[in-house]
């Protein structure tokens, strides 16, 4: 038995993206050709269009196929940041100015159900008994036996990397060999359902929430899923709901849908009532990238480590004026040298234009594989879509053809501090530093992983460091320094005296 060619695969791709969002393009292709090679020898075809219409006609075969693909990694209290910030601050406020009814929280992408009842854990901590009837849980995946698991509430000990051992010992009970059972109580608290979030219908049990976890999910979907889903989930908050994304696909959703805001140095999504669609996206485009509109304590764009090197808001140039009218340029780009097509790639990816600036760009490196620059533009373009194996395998073509590349080591440093490699994280960040020693956020990010460890002392060293390259000169500069990266500086300069200020407090 053997799975489809390519001509084949198009069609098994095109109905993955259509029906569920999932997207199998370049390195994730393998996954897919696997997926499909097994289901077909589950069902004993040797044809892979026996299977394909298999797959189009029976929609157990389908769901079986998508949770073989689907990942399902996660466990309790991960990113702990913003499950402090919900529980600490925002459902405090909304309890706060809610008379009556209960707090709808969902979380969109539960996978196995770890986060739901990690919030559940945590408001049981503060509310006691009281929680059960304060608020209402939802976990939705579209994997039907991660539900399944999820509702059972079994867990192996990988679920509890990083928890509290005192929090394992109050919530959860032996069960089986090296397995733990969640507490029923808090088990009964949380509801579950299998959801396909590019579906039509979305059930009651998600309707009108307060708060939205979205996080680690999008980053598996193709940008036009990404921007369709979110876009829905939106619709369901409540006025003056929340929907938190993971750190590195805050960028990608600041669509002009909700407003971008800023809390304890993270930044989530708000839907706020004052702010019209229409508005925000004729303000971007008319004010340039330092006057996007947020709404009420909003920020202009979320800190680097959220935009994953992205070169959306560039700044304006003669280079951004020839990119408005590419197709103009056409019947030139064969004669045109490879410096020149660089620049229209530039000017592409800074005016959104993400597919064709690629494009362009292959042809800048089918010309001349040794262009730096036009591996780490590449590199930066896919690191602002997820795509991380691919702009990793970019960065490194980069270092290949110059190992002092400073932009392929940062880039480096985020993927790796995105799949939670510190260790690697910290040493390209080092190798950025060693490079230029002003390479502010190469100095911002290793205090972000030491303080995070629990290291005070070398981590108000680095944000003393990044706060005083940022003060020396305009902040403008220092935003440009780093190509093709593009850093909102004031945002890091407030963060850092935030970050300061809690070292200092906790010091004495």
């Amino acid at each position: 038995m053997t799975g489809p060619d390519n001509a084949k695969l198009a069609r098994f791709k095109e109905l993955l993206l259509a029906r569920c969002g999932l997207g199998f393009e370049k390195e994730r292709e393998v996954a897919l050709i696997r997926g499909v090679r097994q289901r077909m020898a589950s069902r004993v075809l040797e044809d892979s269009d026996a299977y394909y219409g298999l797959l189009t006609g029976d929609a157990a075969e389908f769901n079986r196929l998508v949770e073989l693909l689907t990942v399902n990694e996660t466990y309790f209290f991960r990113e702990p940041d913003h499950l402090r910030l919900l529980v600490e601050r925002l459902i405090p406020e909304i309890v706060g100015e809610r008379k009556g009814g209960q707090v709808r929280i969902v979380s969109a992408g539960c996978s196995t159900g770890e986060e739901p009842y990690s919030i559940a854990i945590l408001l049981h901590e503060w509310y006691g008994a009281e929680s059960g009837r304060l608020f209402a849980i939802t976990g939705v995946d579209i994997d039907a036996t991660a539900i399944d698991r999820a509702k059972q509430g079994v867990y192996g000990k990988s679920s509890f990397r990083g928890a509290d051992a005192g929090l394992l010992a109050r919530y959860f009970e032996p069960f089986g060999r090296e397995e733990y059972r969640i507490r029923e109580d808090v088990r009964q608290d949380v509801t579950f359902e299998v959801v396909n979030l590019l579906g039509t219908v979305y059930p009651a049990s998600m309707q009108a929430p307060d708060v939205i976890l979205y996080r680690n999910v999008s980053i598996y979907f193709p940008g036009q899923v990404q921007q369709a889903i979110f876009s829905r989930l939106a619709g369901l908050l409540t006025e003056g709901g929340y929907l938190l994304v993971s750190a590195t696909e805050t960028i990608h959703h600041d669509l002009g849908i909700l407003s971008l805001v800023e809390m304890d140095a993270l930044f989530l999504y708000r839907k706020l009532p004052d702010i019209r669609i229409e508005d925000r996206r004729y303000r971007r485009r008319a004010g340039g990238e330092n006057e996007t509109a947020t709404g009420a304590g909003g920020i202009a764009a979320p800190p680097a480590h959220t935009q994953g090197g992205t070169v959306r808001h560039g700044h304006a140039s003669k280079i951004d004026a020839r990119a408005r009218t590419p197709e103009k340029r056409a019947p030139s780009i064969v004669a045109a040298d490879v410096h020149a097509l660089f620049d229209d790639a530039l000017g592409l990816a800074r005016n959104n234009r993400p597919d064709a600036a690629i494009e362009l760009l292959d042809t800048v490196i089918g010309r001349d594989g040794t262009f730096v620059k036009a591996h780490s533009l590449k590199g930066s373009i896919l690191l602002n879509a997820s795509r991380f194996d691919e702009a990793r395998g970019a960065c490194k073509r980069a270092l290949a053809n110059d190992p002092l590349c400073l932009e392929a080591s940062l880039m480096l440093g985020i993927i790796a501090r995105h799949e939670e490699n510190y260790d690697e994280a910290l040493r390209r960040f080092r190798e950025a530093i060693y490079l230029d020693a002003a390479c502010w956020p190469g100095h911002f990010y290793t205090a972000e992983i030491v303080y995070a460890r629990g290291d005070r002392k070398r981590a108000r060293s680095g944000y003393e460091s990044t706060l005083r390259i940022l003060e020396n000169g305009s902040l403008a500069e220092h935003e440009r320094a780093f190509f093709p990266l593009a850093f909102k500086a004031d945002q890091f300069v407030a963060i850092c005296r935030h970050k300061l200020s809690l070292i200092k407090d906790q010091g004495k």
